[in-house]
């Protein structure tokens, strides 16, 4: 497994970033200025995930999917493992913010729980938004030492 930097042509990949962040808007937001990185599975982009810069030596890292047919074997986890990797050559920690469905998946890869942000999808989405018929509302935001 490789990874890929895009430079130019990042919305490019808007359908599969969609499928870890649904609304196009916010992804526009963070797109722009972060790094985003991509994973080749043959000739198919599997993975893509985008880190963002902050302003204290860390980075958060705004959004990782996996194609869908290619989740769960085990794509995502080596993929943030390289994510990491080369993000330790700019940075000290990585943060992310996610939800209570999909903390397990941080977890499993060291990140500690820092703290919670009540309503995040509530107040920044202009449409709910569910996870296994669970709406989100509260972002977890989970960090690791790089």
């Amino acid at each position: 497994m490789e990874l890929q930097k895009i430079e130019c042509g990042k919305e490019d990949y808007m359908s599969i970033l969609l499928l870890a962040d649904p609304c196009i808007k916010m992804i526009k937001r963070y797109l722009t200025d972060g790094d985003l990185y991509i994973y080749q599975h043959g000739a198919v982009t599997a993975a893509v995930a985008v880190l963002y810069p902050l302003e204290d030596g860390g980075c958060e890292l705004k959004n990782i999917a996996v194609l869908e047919n290619l989740q769960g074997k085990g794509i995502g986890s080596a993929f943030l493992r390289l994510i990491m990797g080369e993000a330790s050559k700019k940075f000290t920690h990585m943060l992310v913010g996610t939800t209570s469905q999909t903390q397990g998946f941080y977890k499993s890869l060291n990140f500690q729980y820092s703290h919670t942000i009540p309503n995040f999808f509530v107040d920044n989405y202009p449409e709910p938004i569910f996870e296994n018929g669970i709406q989100c509302v509260d972002m977890r935001c989970f960090s690791i030492k790089l």
